[in-house]
């Protein structure tokens, strides 16, 4: 699980750090079906860079957090 975290963490901050028009700037018509046209939408375009650069940072996060949980509790000693 951690490596799909991983990898959209870096494609998030990737795609924002490139601003790529998909993930950044989407079509206005998305809204209804689409969070980056929705937030697009009622914020801005400048927020949804910011949002996605966040959202990336955070998934990188929870796969350092999950993979210290894996590591940290199969490195443990059995309680004797």
């Amino acid at each position: 699980m951690w490596v799909l975290l991983l990898g959209a963490g870096f494609a998030m901050i990737y795609g924002a750090y490139r601003k790529c028009s998909w993930l950044v700037d989407p079509p206005e018509y998305l809204w209804p079906v689409y969070s980056q046209a929705f937030l697009k939408k009622l914020f801005g375009r400048r927020f949804v860079i910011g949002w996605t650069y966040l959202c990336g940072i955070l998934f990188v996060a929870a796969m350092f957090v999950s993979l210290w949980s894996t590591l940290a509790g199969g490195c443990r000693s059995p309680k004797t």
